[in-house]
């Protein structure tokens, strides 16, 4: 049986006693009244973790005995989602399947067919949200790499923050799209960075396919039946998955 995951930041890592705190410990003490003896799984979101045990236990603080410990390769992919915010909680949805896809970065865009529109007091405390909601997909599915789920921004302003990538795609459904597929065999090296943008409920606007492709999105089909937001950003991130990593030569 799995043991329970927990999650000990980089800064707080040692190579003594490790400590659980605040909502961590919380939850390891007092929700699921995890005691003395214990043993838990503690990582740091990169790459490291550990088999530890419990030595002391209460709601503020409960501290580990590190058993042994192991520190994962880094993904030789690295993949971003840009993706438009969908409406009711299907962004959180996204979220998780996109952790478990492995994906590293998440970029929230509000778009010009976006029903969802943050205003500034909101875009902080959703990201903080989201961030949790990677960080609990992680403890869920044994990533030991923790996205970062970026703060959310208009589409067309985001692209001066993000950085260069070796290939940049869009779900698009103009004529001259090709399969995403055939543009992945189609270069000339297995790119090491990949962006893909997904579109809202509404597709993106003309100028924003106008745009993304002027920040050298090559625009991709997923086929001649219209998904639904989730099922395209997951339909992407599967295929990506696939043929860059579990398909990559070594």
């Amino acid at each position: 049986m799995a043991l329970p995951r927990f999650f000990v930041s980089p800064a707080s890592w040692s190579e003594g006693p490790l400590m659980l705190e605040g909502n961590e410990a919380h939850h390891c003490a007092s929700v699921m009244r995890r005691g003395v003896g214990d043993e838990l799984t503690v990582f740091d979101g990169a790459g490291r973790s550990a088999r530890t045990r419990i030595t002391h236990a209460s709601p503020k603080r409960v501290e580990l005995e590190v058993l042994e410990s192991a520190q994962a390769d880094p993904p030789p992919v690295q993949i971003s989602l840009l993706q438009a915010i969908p409406k009711g909680g299907n962004m959180e949805l996204i979220i998780e399947k996109a952790v478990e896809l492995g994906v590293q970065h998440i970029h929230p865009v509000m778009t010009a067919h976006t029903v969802v529109k943050l205003k500034d007091g909101e875009i902080e405390k959703k990201q903080a949200k989201w961030q949790r909601m990677a960080l609990e997909a992680c403890k869920q599915c044994g990533q030991n790499w923790l996205p970062q789920v970026h703060a959310p921004m208009a589409f067309e302003s985001c692209w001066p923050s993000l950085p260069q990538h070796d290939l940049r795609l869009i779900a698009a459904l103009q004529t001259d799209s090709l399969s995403l597929k055939s543009v992945i065999r189609n270069q000339p090296t297995a790119p090491a960075s990949v962006l893909v943008a997904i579109g809202p409920e509404g597709d993106f606007s003309d100028a924003e396919y106008v745009l993304s492709r002027s920040q050298g999105c090559q625009p991709i089909t997923l086929g001649p039946i219209i998904l639904r937001v989730e099922t395209a950003a997951m339909f992407c991130l599967s295929v990506l998955t696939h043929e860059l990593m579990l398909n990559r030569p070594h």
